[in-house]
């Protein structure tokens, strides 16, 4: 048993040890001018989004962008408060904005999907940004994204994190960062995992090879499987980490939200290719094999956990760095490392649990997911909405 923990911590301290290594040796991303600006289009998927909704429109009026190549098309998903109305105030004398309301489904698209493949429909640039409404954008992120296109590329991603408030937006903005440190840090060798769906363009022509979200087979974590189809297709991708590209995402305010968001991405996760899972489950088994060493070698147990500290922490540093935000204090880091272990196991206890997976008030049930003619306007309504 002691061999199968030691080979266990090698290969998760190996991986650790390279993903600091790639990030601390990546180059600083710099903005280039541009002489062209293609015609961009940015989609826009809200759904009950009250409280929110006028933060991300006004960053997107305030993106560095020509007006006249820039179009922000904004889908209401049958959205039972005030968001329709307040988009429609905030978008009058705004050409560029414009407002349609979801009540039907297209195809397989379901949810945000459903949204962004009807937006898709009426979209004419060159290239589709896609974002969250919870998201707080830069305003240099069209040029930012847009730079890392080549003509062999047909989807780019940027980096988001959650926007640092109180104590547990805090975490969870550390959370974020660390998590898509990862992702980069294999996106330097070019080892590919996933799109950010919150934080992305593809190029148009890449996205209706795919056939659109209405042919694309549905999935709860669409970013994903738009990612597959698109790389599928030969296109190659980019993942961005800078500050030109960062996106900043609203906290969310409960436990139980974010635990149902996790269920999200857990289940999403079972499409990823076979070497995503295997740093899945390894990441989960660290926990299991030092509470092992702790009934074998307190001191041991202590040495190993603090090495893992020590290294996971300069890698945050360095993240920091990346993006040029605001480095987090020892005390946050500290703290965040009794947050990794307590939302570790209580996010694979809650995905075991019978529980329906919820996103935006809506749960997906099989019912839903096969009906041919499903109508957002005629779902089940939950109190919890889960980002």
């Amino acid at each position: 048993m002691i061999w199968i923990a030691y080979f266990i911590l090698a290969i998760f301290f190996a991986i650790q040890a390279f993903s600091l290594v790639s990030i601390v040796q990546q180059n600083d991303v710099k903005l280039k001018k541009r002489k062209v600006f293609p015609k961009v289009t940015i989609l826009l998927a809200a759904r009950n989004e009250e409280l929110l909704i006028i933060r991300s429109l006004e960053a997107m009026e305030k993106l560095n962008y020509p007006k006249d190549k820039i179009e922000i098309l904004i889908g209401n998903d049958a959205s039972t408060d005030n968001t329709s109305v307040l988009v429609k105030d905030f978008i009058k004398g705004k050409p560029h904005f414009k407002l349609f309301e979801i009540d039907k489904t297209l195809g397989n698209g379901r949810g945000k999907a459903n949204v962004l493949g009807q937006l898709a429909q009426h979209a004419t640039g060159d290239y589709y940004f896609i974002t969250d409404v919870d998201v707080k954008l830069p305003e240099n992120w069209i040029l930012g994204l847009l730079q890392e296109f080549t003509k062999e590329v047909g989807i780019v991603s940027g980096t988001t994190k959650c926007e640092r408030g109180g104590f547990f937006a805090t975490l969870q903005s550390l959370d974020w960062l660390h998590f898509m440190g990862y992702i980069k840090a294999f996106a330097n060798i070019g080892v590919g995992c996933t799109s950010v769906g919150n934080n992305m363009a593809v190029r148009a022509e890449a996205y209706w090879q795919t056939g659109g979200f209405e042919k694309i087979d549905f999935s709860i974590t669409e970013d994903y499987k738009l990612f597959k189809e698109v790389t599928s297709r030969g296109w190659q991708w980019r993942t961005t980490m800078h500050e030109d590209t960062l996106g900043l995402a609203w906290y969310i305010p409960s436990i139980k939200e974010m635990l149902h968001q996790r269920k999200r991405w857990l289940i999403g996760a079972r499409e990823l290719p076979l070497n995503w899972k295997f740093m899945l489950v390894l990441y989960g088994l660290f926990i299991p094999v030092l509470v092992y060493l702790f009934m074998v070698d307190v001191k041991l147990a202590m040495a190993i956990w603090f090495s893992k500290f020590l290294i996971q922490s300069f890698f945050i540093i360095f993240l920091c760095i990346g993006v040029k935000c605001r480095p987090f204090n020892y005390f946050h880091l500290i703290i965040y490392e009794l947050y990794v272990l307590v939302n570790t196991v209580s996010t694979a206890l809650f995905y075991w649990l019978p529980i329906k997976s919820v996103w935006k008030g809506r749960e997906y049930n099989a019912e839903y997911l096969s009906a041919v003619d499903a109508s957002p306007a005629t779902e089940k309504k939950h109190d919890v909405e889960c980002i």
